[in-house]
Order: structure tokens, then sequence, then C-alpha cells
């Protein structure tokens, strides 16, 4: 039983096999420069967010430089394999097609973190398995936070995010033009309601999406810590997305669901460890940065429009700002001695506002910006492009652009 499910799994052991979906290049490519650092490998972020297609992106680019049958690929959530020890399933790959331990293979197991021990049965495998890659996909960071400590020092991770701009240009088959501004901003405007998600991106399908999240809410969130009521968690979850972009009151939260202060922070951490929101603190002394109020922003831009249908696109801009900085890193906002401004990350300041004329007012949390170290200011527009004093205005659609090509230089 187990042989003939491994060979469903695995169709390239017995025909050609091409790539699923749409390529993710950037990813692939990064893929293979990190199995040359490390042999194990974990892939972890949003559920739904291509991880699974991307594997077998990278299977398929595997093949034409490996022997089909050294190459194994298995879902680990799937019943029938769910009491099988990892080693004893790399074992029977072997038995499989008689591969000696002294044959380079690959292994990719999907969905890691529904094995209770993962981290201590990868850890067989590295220890006892010198020709062995592995490539593990997990949909929250309960795999990276909360279960790697056998792991330390023997993979490394990597954090799938949705479709950035240029890769939503890309799936809606829409080449980047600058020298049609007026296009781009259509495209970026469609983008910043439609989001990144690459099955919604092809499908449109608002219930997808809503199944995402409830999906998350139930298996990720309530199977691992054991909340015994989702409908809370859900009606949560609504009230932060709609306070995207916004500095959250947990007391106000509590009052509205009908729970405790302390209750709120823990659930609104459990969010965050599945990916399903995003949290940052005002800029200032660690006392500040502790007790001061935070901002949330929501996991992904389709998600935002369809759980909060009222949300405006200056709140979807400024999400989208936050999500591509927070690839880089986790920025702070501002608000001290009358300044208010969305980001700081590192020297650069951020203030998105997206309309299609700049105000005096506008344009006032830049200027009183004063403290030391700044190196650029940027006002992230709609189609205002201009350098007024020391503030850069860029439209959104041109440094989305920027920032992804940045990324992956």
């Amino acid at each position: 039983m187990v042989e003939e499910l491994l060979r469903r799994f695995n169709p390239w052991w017995s025909k050609t096999y091409d790539a699923p979906g749409i390529l993710r290049t950037t990813y692939l490519d990064e893929i293979t420069q990190r199995l040359q650092q490390h042999r194990f490998l974990i892939l972890f972020g949003l559920r739904r967010v291509g991880k699974t297609t991307l594997m077998r992106q990278y299977i398929a680019q595997l093949l034409p430089h490996s022997k089909p049958e050294h190459i194994l690929f298995a879902s680990i959530d799937h019943p029938e394999l769910e009491h099988i020890p990892l080693y004893d399933l790399l074992k029977e790959f072997r038995r499989i097609h008689g591969l000696k331990t002294t044959e380079k293979v690959f292994l990719f197991f999907d969905e890691i973190q529904s094995r209770p021990n993962f981290e201590k049965e990868l850890k067989a495998i590295y220890d006892l398995e010198e020709h062995v890659n592995v490539i593990a996909s997990g949909s929250s960071s309960l795999v990276i936070k909360h279960q790697s400590s056998h792991l330390i020092g023997r993979y490394r991770s990597m954090h799938i995010h949705p479709l950035t701009f240029p890769e939503y240009l890309h799936f809606k088959e829409k080449t980047a033009d600058p020298s049609e501004p007026q296009v781009m901003e259509k495209l970026a405007d469609t983008y910043l309601h439609e989001g990144g998600m690459p099955e919604y991106v092809l499908t449109a399908d608002p219930g997808y999406l809503l199944e995402v999240v409830t999906d998350i809410i139930y298996r990720d969130i309530c199977g691992v810590y054991g909340v015994k009521d989702p409908k809370l968690l859900r009606d949560l979850y609504y009230l932060l997305i709609e306070r995207t972009g916004k500095k959250i009151s947990y007391s106000k939260l509590a009052r509205l669901v009908g729970i405790g202060n302390d209750a709120v922070k823990r659930y609104i951490g459990y969010f965050e460890d599945a990916f399903l929101l995003h949290t940052i603190e005002q800029q200032g002394t660690p006392n500040e940065k502790k007790y001061g109020p935070k901002k949330c922003y929501g996991p992904d831009n389709g998600i935002c429009s369809v759980f909060s249908a009222s949300m405006g696109t200056g709140a979807l801009a400024e999400n989208c700002v936050f999500l591509e900085l927070q690839k880089k890193g986790m920025p702070v906002y501002i608000d001290k001695n009358n300044t208010e401004l969305d980001f700081l990350y590192k020297s650069n300041a951020y203030e998105v506002k997206y309309k299609g004329s700049i105000t005096d007012n506008d344009m006032k949390g830049l200027q009183t910006l004063t403290q030391k170290g700044i190196q650029k200011k940027w006002m992230i527009t709609q189609s205002t492009q201009s350098t007024q004093d020391d503030i850069q205005m860029i439209p959104l659609w041109k440094w989305l652009l920027t920032a992804s090509e940045n990324r992956t230089k």
C-alpha cells in the first residue's frame, strides 16, 4: 500500500513530468543557492501561498540533472503515512528502487508540521545519511519558532511570501512598461485589491480566501494551541483586519469580543505565528516599544479586501508597502514630537498617500522629521513623481518594481 501511494505521489518515476503552475523563478534560484550551503531546507509561510507548487517546480528543474528514481516527494499529512517514521519512509524509498546509501537522493516532505516530532526525525536523517538533501514545507511558523531546536545548525529556512507586484504581472500575463505610467497605475490599483495569493489571483474567487483563513484558524491555531472557540478567534480576526494600518487597543478589542486583555494578546500572538497578522511597534526607547500601542497589518491585500469590503485604497496601499518592507526586516512607525509617519526601516522613512494629488498637509510628517540618521524620505503616492526638498515622491507601482528588484540582488 505504501509503495503504491508513493508511486502516485511521484509520477516522474514512470513518465515524463512537467512543472505545475506558473514558475516563480526567484524562489527556485534561491532554493538552489541555499542547498549549496546546507543539505536541509525548510520552506515556511502562510498556508496555500504556493510552497507545495514550488517544491514540485523544483523537482521538475532537478529531473534533467538527476535520476527520477533518486527523487522522493511525500505529503506527510496523508493518513497512510502519518504513523511511518520518516527514516523508515526513506528506507522504503531506497528499497523500491534498490538504492545504496552512498547514492545521493532528494527528499521532499510536504506539510511537515503535521508530524509531532518531525524535528527529531529530520535530525536522525541528517546525522545518519550523508548523501541526502531534504526540502520540507510547513504552513505556519510553528515549524521554525517552536519546533526547530533539534535542527539548529543543520538547516536553512526560507520564507515564501504572496506574489510580488512583478510576479503578479507575470501571473496575469502583463508586462511592466514604465513608459505607460497610466497603465501601470491601473495594474497597481488592481494588485492592491487582489493581493498575491496565487490561486486567488488566477480565480478571483473570494470563497477561496475565506476557506484559507478558516483552515488556518481551525487547523494551525485551534489544532496546535487547543483553542476551544474558533468562532471567537474568527470574530477577533475580522476586527483586527478592519483595523489594518491602525493602532490596536487590547482593552477595546477585549470588550468587543467578550474576553480578557491577556487573551486578546495571546490570540494575536497565535495569528502572528500562523502568518495571519503582522504587528509593528512604535519607534522609541525599549519601554516605549514594549508598552506603546502596536499597529496591525494583514498578511495579504486580497485577504484584507475580502474580510473588510469597506477598506479604502489608502489602507490597502499602506498594507502593500508594509508587506514589501517586512520581507527585508520589520519596520517601526513614528508617533513622536508632533511627527507621525507610517514606517521607519533602518535609515529610510516612508509615508503612504495613495491619492491623485499631494497637499502640503500630506508632506507635514516627513517635513518635520528631524532625527539623525535618516538618509532618505519617501512619499509613496498614486501617481505623483517629483522631489521636493529632501522628499522623494514616487508612484506605488514604480516603488514596488524597484523594491522587488532590490530584494533579489
